[in-house]
């Protein structure tokens, strides 16, 4: 009796801990994806205001050093479209950019992004774009974009500490729980 007395007891509190976990894990993972992605978006929109401060001429030939100081791509477009300077591919041998999704918001709302697939670079990114603007005149589009195979990584970083947490707060529980159990289990029969 003192067995089975303790197994239920000490069953209630695993499943205590387990769906405390679970609910934990059900509301935080995509809390965190919400937050790390918009913090990323955010750290990409800084940086492409504080580039659109820069004269056009310097802008454009320094789109390789600028690129490899933020680790982004950089692209920069004529305001029909046309692709003047990008980080990675030869602007020449792009097509015209100003159907794409981010640049077609940044047309309209201000600034835009997008995340698609880059048929230049075979991969998905993350895109962010704003105008660059002279007396309220679009002059043309600064782009940055992303691998979102980084930005998935960030967020496998963030959800291995927080799995870590996890499991380090429900040893300690499960210890406890046992404790607890042992002790009302013993208390019941005496």
């Amino acid at each position: 009796m003192k067995v089975k007395s303790f197994l239920k007891i000490f069953a209630s509190y695993l499943i205590l801990v387990l769906l405390t976990i679970a609910v934990m894990d059900f509301f935080l993972t995509p809390k965190i994806e919400d937050v790390m992605t918009k913090k990323i978006e955010d750290d990409m929109f800084g940086n492409a205001k504080i580039i659109t401060l820069m004269p056009k001429d310097t802008l454009i030939h320094n789109v390789p050093v600028i690129a490899k100081q933020l680790n982004l791509r950089v692209t920069i477009i004529d305001s029909v479209g046309q692709v003047i300077s990008d980080s990675q591919v030869d602007a020449k041998q792009m097509e015209n950019h100003l159907t794409r999704p981010e640049i077609q918001q940044a047309r309209t709302d201000g600034h835009g992004k997008a995340s698609r697939f880059s048929v230049t670079l075979q991969e998905s990114m993350l895109y962010i774009a704003l105008p660059i603007k002279e007396n309220s005149e679009i002059m043309g589009y600064i782009r940055l974009a992303r691998p979102l195979v980084e930005v998935r990584k960030s967020l496998d970083q963030l959800y291995q500490a927080l799995y870590l947490t996890l499991y380090i707060i429900a040893i300690p529980s499960l210890l406890l729980a046992f404790i607890f159990s042992r002790k009302i289990a013993s208390r019941r029969t005496s």
